[in-house]
């Protein structure tokens, strides 16, 4: 929580050294799915939605800082998995995710807001990556017979704090001169091995050999989450000192 609450103080910070830029501030939307040891094995398969806002501030034409705060869901059943070990743990785990993430994003084309007549300068590609922050908490049940799925009946409790770096591609439309559509696919890397809170199961062996649960996990490789989504931004300041044109 130290580490989330040190990520936020900087944002407040970034927002209040304000000055004479271009700025976008925008809402986000879209779907997303975590990666790990539990259910499908796909990279991009969003089936939970998600969301959160963002805040760019202009560098230059090539480059602007980044804040998100976006809140994320983690919905995975071993039922549905390709694994014939997974699926004959039966295990699922449901989350919720909190994340915040700074950094920068790189226009693939130099963006110049002034010339938005000019097609090239209307749609521009770019990537984005820092690093961010994400709290977690939730449950990890076993769906064996005696045990109702969709229930937390049988579950173990889970929740942490970790550092991620995301790595994120979109490209931009300049809708008006005030208005931004952004479509993006990307990754967050998270330095844990626990947002489905397997890690918290299986490493604990008094509790495995207890619960009699054979281990079919990989315990030394973390987790990801991927997130697919739009972004509708509007844009605000005064650029035309940074590009010299008074």
């Amino acid at each position: 929580m130290t580490k989330f609450k040190i990520f936020t103080f900087l944002f407040i910070l970034n927002i209040i050294a304000l000055r004479a830029q271009e700025y976008e501030f925008g809402v986000v939307a879209g779907g997303g799915n975590y990666i790990g040891d539990i259910g499908r094995e796909y990279y991009f398969y969003p089936n939970k939605l998600g969301g959160g806002i963002v805040f760019k501030r202009t560098v230059n034409q090539w480059f602007s800082v980044r804040l998100n705060f976006n809140y994320f869901q983690i919905a995975a059943n071993d039922a549905e998995a390709e694994s014939v070990g997974r699926i004959a743990r039966d295990f699922s785990t449901h989350a919720q995710l909190l994340h915040f993430a700074m950094g920068v994003e790189y226009n693939f084309i130099a963006r110049n807001p002034f010339l938005t007549l000019q097609s090239i300068h209307k749609l521009t590609p770019y990537f984005f990556t820092g690093v961010g922050v994400g709290t977690y908490s939730g449950d990890l049940i076993r769906n064996t017979s005696l045990v109702p799925k969709n229930t937390n009946t049988g579950g173990y409790k889970f929740n942490g704090t970790n550092i991620n770096i995301p790595m994120v591609l979109g490209i931009k439309y300049k809708a008006a001169r005030h208005f931004i559509i952004a479509m993006e696919a990307g990754v967050y890397y998270y330095f844990t091995d626990n947002l489905d809170g397997s890690y918290s199961l299986y490493g604990n062996e008094d509790r495995l050999i207890k619960d009699g649960i054979v281990p079919t996990t990989n315990t030394h490789s973390n987790d990801w989450y991927s997130f697919t989504s739009i972004s509708f931004i509007y844009t605000f300041g005064d650029l035309s000192c940074y590009f010299n044109l008074r």
